[in-house]
């Protein structure tokens, strides 16, 4: 009986040595596809821009050149009944003269009005704006801030 056991085995073996050799592996081909589509997204942003200083604008300065308002000094006033055309003067730290009218700029200062002994400033920092003025003592007489 063992021998026939031992015979009935091998006989299944051998028969199934067949059946798995005739069956192949077929590896799962896909057929080819459209190209794949890239798809390229983006964070929009809206700034209201009412109100608000420009974001990518430095804080310290502008793009404006030359003198701060604090570096400047007044040298003399040349006052005309017609505001727009009074002119006044300065020095700066460097002695660099300047010749302004209402509207004109200099560094992060911008003259607003001229007035017989003062002229006013619009002067821009850090994104926000003051007014400061530089006043004559008297006129033709000496230079007080």
């Amino acid at each position: 009986m063992r021998h026939s056991m031992t015979a009935a085995a091998l006989l299944l073996i051998v028969l199934a040595v067949p059946v798995i050799a005739q069956t192949p592996a077929t590896p799962s081909i896909t057929p080819p596809s459209a190209p794949p589509t890239l798809v390229f997204e983006r964070e929009v942003f809206d700034y209201p821009i009412a109100g608000r200083r420009d974001p990518f604008r430095p804080l310290n300065s502008n793009d404006t050149s030359g003198p701060l308002f604090t570096e400047l000094t007044i040298t003399g006033i040349v006052y005309m009944a017609d505001s727009s055309r009074s002119i006044a003067t300065f020095v700066d730290l460097n002695q660099k003269q300047y010749r302004m009218r209402r509207g004109d700029r200099v560094g992060n200062a911008m003259v607003q009005f001229i007035d017989k002994t003062r002229v006013v400033f619009s002067i821009e920092e850090f994104g926000m704006k003051r007014q400061e003025s530089l006043m004559m003592s008297q006129p033709g007489q000496g230079v007080n801030k």
